[in-house]
């Protein structure tokens, strides 16, 4: 695994829940997310890390997406995954002959789920059916006029569709009045802006509370009133503090003694997080991304020798702002009150928090000439990137089952 970086992308269903995340992955033999038959060797040394670092700590409960070469669809090499857990990309590179017909119907025998890659019409789709489940569908390549009769025709044939590469909200929007299955792209982490638009009551109030606490005047008591004034905020951060991430030798019973304990600006970041999180029109998902930016960030800040690598967690956490505000981040940045670094590293991707909010931005989307910039070994930053994984999921859990026991 010494020269492997691995990163996912997560596809979602219809109710906006991740289905699965599709696998990215890059050799210091190549700088591609997906490797040709002539990179046999290199996509065996994937699929040994795989079960190596083992599938369920890079995608969890979710199914994996992952791309492999015909020599491996056709038999000649092992596919040592957990078929259950796995659906098998199939590209359009890969030429659709009776051989592979033939090999990919054993595959789904053997209860591995089929996907045809970068589909763009649908004469592409007819030696598959009832072999192949889900057909992605390139929305690069695909003219908007012409996606409602191949979406229709895909699924009169019987298959799925995922729509790949949706990078706005608009063609997010077009897809699902389309009826398309899953989908798959940036779009989640865009704004869905309208000209105009004012920032509804419930925005309002997050962004003003976020200004509160990101004033550096506001001092230890006044956070403390702050979070006393909210029964569900105290509940939660008491909940944060006593759980696995702190392992606190003692018990903490108050909001003074959490303060106390975690830190004024630590504290900050938590409340910041909890009033992000409160958002029921936005999934869960895009508060999982600002947690392992945050938490990818601040790890990258301490290898780099920084003092206050709180900052870099802000800038890493704060990144999805715009997102979740559905408002453009220059609008939304000056009211809060940030330091001039890390505003100037969320609107320009300036300084060292910048540099590296970009490069963690790159690795989500396998841009790995970008990630190279680092210059931080593969091996490091796949176990930074997994590790950040890990501690959003055990995160993530405490944050939702303390919600549930709040409400």
């Amino acid at each position: 695994m010494a020269d492997l970086l691995v990163g996912r992308q997560p596809i979602f269903n219809r109710n906006m829940q991740v289905y699965a995340y599709e696998l990215l992955y890059r050799s210091d033999e190549g700088n591609r997310a997906v490797f040709s038959d002539a990179d046999q060797a290199t996509t065996q040394v994937v699929l040994n890390a795989l079960i190596e670092m083992g599938i369920e700590n890079i995608v969890g409960e979710s199914m994996a997406f992952i791309n492999l070469t015909r020599n491996f669809l056709v038999g000649n090499f092992p596919i040592l995954l957990p078929s259950n857990r796995v659906v098998i990309e199939i590209l359009e590179t890969v030429e659709s002959d009776p051989q592979l017909i033939n090999a990919v119907s054993e595959l789904r025998n053997k209860g591995f789920t089929l996907a045809l890659d970068d589909v763009i019409s649908l004469n592409r789709i007819s030696p598959f059916a009832g072999i192949v489940t889900i057909i992605k569908l390139d929305l690069m390549q695909i003219d908007r006029l012409d996606l409602p009769d191949i979406v229709a025709g895909v699924k009169a044939s019987g298959f799925r569709v995922l729509a790949e590469k949706v990078e706005t909200q608009a063609d997010y929007n077009l897809c699902r009045r389309l009826g398309v299955d899953y989908y798959q792209g940036y779009f989640l982490c865009k704004p869905n802006t309208v000209r105009n638009q004012k920032m509804d009551s419930s925005r309002l109030v997050i962004m003003q509370s976020l200004a509160i606490l990101q004033n550096q005047k506001t001092s230890f008591s006044d956070l403390e009133t702050i979070i006393s004034k909210d029964v569900g905020l105290s509940y939660k951060l008491l909940r944060l503090s006593n759980s696995g991430y702190y392992s606190f030798t003692t018990e903490v019973k108050s909001l003074r003694q959490a303060i106390s304990l975690i830190g004024l600006d630590t504290m900050r970041g938590w409340m910041s997080l909890i009033m992000m999180s409160s958002l029921v029109d936005k999934p869960p998902e895009l508060t999982n991304i600002a947690l392992q930016r945050a938490h990818m960030s601040e790890s990258l800040a301490k290898i780099y020798g920084q003092p206050q690598p709180e900052i870099f967690f802000l800038v890493g956490l704060f990144s999805v702002l715009d997102a979740l505000m559905d408002q453009p981040l220059a609008q939304i940045i000056p009211p809060l009150n940030l330091s001039s670094t890390i505003s100037e590293a969320l609107l320009n991707h300036e300084g060292l928090p910048g540099f590296i909010l970009k490069a963690i931005k790159a690795y989500e989307v396998g841009d790995w000439a970008t990630v190279k910039m680092l210059n931080i070994p593969a091996e490091m930053l796949t176990n930074i990137y997994l590790q950040s994984i890990k501690w959003t999921d055990i995160l993530s859990k405490e944050l939702h089952s303390s919600t549930m026991a709040a409400e």
